[in-house]
């Protein structure tokens, strides 16, 4: 039995394929488009065909039975071909349609795109724009370091004999003399003062044992000044005192200050220090220095000292009690004033000193002055009292 057949070339063969890829690719695009709401559509779905039921083994063909095997046995016809294959390009495009491809590459790809398109569709991609500008800030500021490092070590490399620059420097510094303090002080200018400063009108100074521990040794000291100019006023008055046993020979010292000293005024230091030197000591080296001098006019007023009381004290020493009161015009802070005990031959045996806050114009002040050496009450013959004014006496430029 013969059939006729269509004949097709090979050309015919790539056309159809190539058809074919278009109408994939444009079916793919609507599938991207129409991904989400397809995935998720029931009946979007192909359904499964039925089984077709089998024929009984029993049963003989009947004769219209054999009618259509001897049909089904025989070649279809060139027309009936034409359209079969039609009809599977048709159907082979339906079941792209449906991702129910007979080419398991072809459904695998659409499988690929469809689940793309849904991820992209639910999670959208990150944005890294933020990231990588930080990086290259990161990278620029590392950058600007390297070069501000590179620049400093320029500065700071070698010079002359292969010692860097800072330590060059220091080794100079180092090497130079120090300035003695008469090159510090020779560009100040020092206030003129008068040709002879100030005078020692009387000194002395006692060592007794220690009023707890007779084994060791305490003294007392005292040094009258006088300002011999009646218009020069001396300010911060340093008094350098050094003791000296029988040779000349400088065995302790002490130092005492004096903030005013008045034209014409007398005033004193005195001062209590321990641990004296065991040998005899016969005399006092005393040095004034005025820091400075200021001109000035005698100044009407001055301090009276009455009920002047020395005696014995609680438990050991000297107890000295008296009334201050001040004849100048202004209240005066600060006030010093020195107490100097004498003994039988009118010798200075010792003294010490105390300060008032404040003393008014014409007002009584009591005052009393605690000496602590342990000397005995009856080798003092007579008690001198040194006031003195603070710094807030001294006048404007």
């Amino acid at each position: 039995m013969t059939t006729d057949e269509t004949p097709t070339s090979d050309g015919g063969s790539d056309a159809t394929d190539s058809e074919l890829v278009v109408r994939l690719r444009q079916r793919a695009e609507e599938l991207r488009d129409s991904a989400p709401e397809r995935m998720n559509d029931p009946e979007d779905t192909v359904p499964e065909p039925e089984p077709e039921p089998e024929p009984e083994p029993d049963a003989e063909p009947g004769p219209e039975t054999a009618t259509e095997a001897e049909h089904q046995d025989a070649d279809p016809p060139a027309e009936i071909d034409d359209h079969d294959d039609h009809d599977d390009h048709d159907d082979s495009f339906s079941g792209a349609a449906h991702g129910a491809f007979d080419d398991p590459a072809e459904s695998e790809l659409l499988r690929r795109w469809a689940d793309e398109d849904h991820i992209e569709a639910v999670s959208p991609r990150r944005n890294w724009t933020p990231l990588v500008v930080l990086v290259v800030l990161v990278a620029l500021v590392a950058l600007i370091a390297v070069a501000f490092r590179a620049v400093g070590g320029d500065d700071a490399e070698t010079t002359g004999d292969g010692q860097r620059g800072g330590e060059a420097e220091a080794s100079s510094v180092l090497d130079e003399d120090i300035p003695s303090l008469e090159d510090l002080t020779a560009d100040v200018t020092i206030p003129p003062g008068p040709a002879e400063g100030l005078s020692i009108a009387d000194k002395g100074v006692a060592i007794v044992e220690d009023r707890f521990d007779p084994a060791r040794r305490e003294g007392t000291f005292a040094v009258v000044i006088e300002n011999p100019h009646l218009d020069w006023l001396a300010q911060s008055v340093q008094v350098e005192v050094e003791f000296l046993d029988e040779q000349g020979v400088a065995v302790g010292g002490d130092t005492a200050f004096v903030e005013v000293v008045l034209p014409g005024q007398t005033v004193a230091v005195a001062n209590h220090f321990f641990d004296a030197p065991a040998v005899p000591i016969t005399d006092l080296a005393v040095t004034i220095d005025v820091a400075r001098w200021r001109e000035s006019e005698p100044f009407e007023g001055g301090f009276t000292t009455t009920d002047v009381v020395t005696e014995e004290a609680e438990f050991s020493g000297l107890r000295t009690t008296f009334v201050l009161r001040s004849t100048f015009d202004r209240p005066l802070t600060d006030v010093g004033v020195t107490v100097v005990y004498k003994g039988q031959y009118g010798q200075i045996v010792g003294g010490y000193d105390t300060f008032i806050d404040l003393v008014e114009p014409g007002v009584d002040v009591p005052v009393e002055i605690a000496l602590l050496a342990n000397l005995p009450v009856e080798q003092i013959i007579s008690t001198d009292l040194y006031p003195s004014t603070g710094f807030g006496f001294i006048p404007d430029e």
